[in-house]
């Protein structure tokens, strides 16, 4: 799908893409960064550079600290992520009206 290259919105975050984003779509964030999304619902609008669709949030529990120390990881969820390069930054931002995540390559 294709859209509006996204302009302007509110920084969430600045992310480096992991290398299993381009397999699994799935881009992880800060807690604090899912915190601020948790607004847009179970299932929201998303702009990636271009391309429109929509994503959710997604968490998984953890124990890559050790067992000793459970937490969890959260994730935008989307197959649209799919196409980000792996080492590149992004910004997430909302849009103007607060009701889409736009990711841009930085």
């Amino acid at each position: 799908m294709t859209g509006e290259r996204p302009r302007g919105g509110r920084e969430i975050e600045r992310r480096t893409v992991s290398r299993k984003t381009p397999a699994d779509g799935k881009l992880e964030i800060t807690k604090v960064a899912a915190g601020r999304l948790e607004s847009l619902g179970a299932r929201f609008p998303l702009v990636v550079d271009d391309r429109t669709g929509t994503a959710a949030l997604g968490t998984m529990p953890c124990t890559c600290r050790g067992h000793d120390k459970p937490h969890v990881h959260y994730f935008v969820e989307s197959e649209l992520l799919r196409s980000l390069t792996a080492g590149n930054e992004v910004d997430l931002l909302l849009d103007d009206d607060g009701r889409r995540l736009l990711v841009v390559t930085a």
